[in-house]
């Protein structure tokens, strides 16, 4: 080996070796590295947390326009829920859906169960705020008791109960302080009997009896301050029958009758102090007539005919003065077309359909003045769906669901403005769960 090649191969092992100084760079780099890459990491990290963690839920809903027209036969037989009839009609129909895109924010939350599951009850704002809810049936056990909910601690509280079982009652507030309760259904027959919940003392008395035992009826409270009860069935079938509640002197006296015996209709006091009634389920099944009741006559008159028949349906007195009429079943099923009755013309028209048919539902006018429509049954079985109406555009829009699936349920506007839902039913199964919505 040369003296030069002994040089090189030395001098070549020399330099792969790192200096001292050139592994201090190299530590301080990594160092530098892992230090980015960690502040990165914990940048993201917070990111994530904010925007996608803690962000409210939010929901689109894209609705389609469908146009459709059918011409069907259609034989129908109603469920144990309504009357027991059946019927075979030919019918054409055409159906318009407005399209619409939306973002809502989740706006339902929960509040303190009932002490007892219910369906079919009566629930009613009191004076001060509170809820009272009364009746109803848990597992065809029809009950007596009543409880009051306070929105101040979300809190149920039993109360006395009532001096009879009743489900499918009405509950009215009266002018005194009061809570009428008349009619309903007990475990042997149709009741005639009424009782007074006396709100000062927390007590139940027993008041004067209507003429006719009935139930699934309607009650009003008038602008005179009596009390009028209109339709139902009762020992005899489906009742055509008024009468006016005296509150000075807790006795029924009859009124005139309606010009169409129903069960299963809706009733709402107009502005202009008058009555007006809707559809229900008579002898020949669902209706399209509808009436108006005069309390400075004491008379009806039909004020034309809805477009489409229905009973268990809702209907609610918008700002505008104008009523809307919301679902219900008919000959052919579940209705999702939505009608406006006009009562400065006394006229009928459609108005945007919902996005989901359904019967055994609520609707509730909002303080903003929109409706909200919860629940009920449709093509799908029950439902926990909600949709929003607003008067202005005649529209009605998607938003978030209830935290449960329910038919017969409740609903009563609060004094802060939120809505609450109490009990019904999801299929077998009676609720005591109630839930809360926070307009947005």
């Amino acid at each position: 080996m040369t003296e030069y090649e002994m040089f090189s191969k030395d001098e070549v092992a020399n330099n792969t070796q790192p200096k001292p100084r050139q592994l201090n760079r190299r530590r301080i780099l990594i160092i530098c590295i892992c230090i980015i890459s960690l502040i990165i990491s914990i940048v993201a990290i917070t990111l994530i947390i904010k925007f996608a963690i803690l962000k409210p839920k939010q929901k689109e809903t894209t609705i389609t326009t469908t146009i459709t027209t059918s011409l069907s036969t259609t034989k129908t037989e109603s469920s144990s829920t309504m009357s027991s009839s059946s019927s075979t009609r030919t019918s054409s129909s055409t159906t318009t859906t407005t399209t619409m895109t939306t973002t809502q924010q989740s706006s339902w939350s929960t509040t303190g169960s009932m002490n007892n599951a219910r369906s079919y009850h009566a629930t009613l704002i009191l004076p001060n705020g509170k809820v009272l809810v009364t009746g109803g049936n848990i597992n065809r056990t029809y009950l007596n008791s009543a409880e009051l909910y306070d929105p101040s601690t979300g809190t149920w509280t039993t109360i006395g109960s009532m001096n009879t079982v009743r489900t499918r009652h009405t509950a009215t507030m009266l002018t005194n302080g009061k809570v009428l309760v008349t009619g309903g259904l007990s475990d042997t027959s149709d009741h005639k009997t009424a009782e007074l919940y006396d709100l000062s003392t927390g007590t139940w008395t027993i008041t004067g009896s209507m003429n006719n035992s009935r139930t699934q009826h309607t009650t009003l409270m008038l602008g005179n301050g009596k009390v009028l009860v209109t339709g139902g069935f009762g020992q005899h079938g489906y009742l055509d029958t008024a009468e006016l509640y005296d509150i000075s002197t807790g006795i029924w006296a009859s009124t005139a009758s309606m010009n169409h015996a129903r069960e299963q209709h809706a009733a709402l006091m107009l502005s202009n102090g008058k009555v007006l009634v809707t559809g229900g389920s008579g002898s020949s099944g669902p209706m399209t007539s509808a009436e108006l009741y005069d309390p400075v006559t004491e008379t009806w008159v039909l004020t034309g005919n809805m477009t489409k028949e229905r009973h268990l349906h809702t209907t609610s007195l918008l700002t505008n003065g104008k009523v809307l009429v919301t679902c219900g079943y008919s000959y052919s099923g579940y209705v999702k077309e939505v009608e406006l009755y006009d009562s400065a013309t006394e006229t009928w028209s459609m108005t945007g359909s919902v996005n989901n048919a359904r019967f055994l539902h609520t609707t509730s006018i909002l303080t903003d003045g929109k409706v909200l429509i919860t629940g009920g049954r449709g093509f799908i079985g029950i439902m926990n769906s909600t949709e929003l109406y607003d008067p202005l555009t005649e529209t009605w829009t998607i938003i978030d669901s209830m935290n449960n699936a329910r038919e017969l349920h409740t609903a009563s506007i609060l004094t802060n403005g939120k809505l609450l839902i109490t009990g019904g039913r999801n299929y077998d199964d009676d609720l005591k769960s109630t839930e809360l919505y926070y307009p947005l």
